[in-house]
């Protein structure tokens, strides 16, 4: 066997029993990595999940508080010229008893 031979089966068994192993020490560390980020990923995604549902309540709360609002001010419109109306009229009727008695 000649030494360039035996150098490369040393390198061969240098790199099954030292570098093999650490090689497939780190895939399994990262694997176990890996799940562990995906679990930690799940839980943020759920909370934010769950802020999105508080987000949209609360945005409908909101809505329909504003609803309520512009139909109350629609509402206070439609009183305030009725009022209006009522009062433009005494004014005629007033106005008209005038023109009659000034004739």
């Amino acid at each position: 066997m000649s030494m360039s031979e035996n150098l490369l089966q040393t390198l061969q068994q240098l790199v099954q029993d030292v570098i093999a192993p650490d090689v497939r020490e780190l895939k399994v560390r990262l694997t176990s990595l890996e799940k562990q980020m995906d679990v930690r990923f799940e839980v943020i995604d759920q909370r934010f999940e769950a802020l999105n549902q508080k987000f949209d309540a609360q945005n409908q709360k909101t809505d329909a508080q504003f609803r309520a609002v512009l139909s109350a001010i629609s509402e206070s419109k439609a009183q305030i010229e009725v009022a209006n109306v009522r009062e433009i009229s005494a004014l005629r009727e007033r106005v008209a008893v005038l023109e009659a008695q000034s004739h």
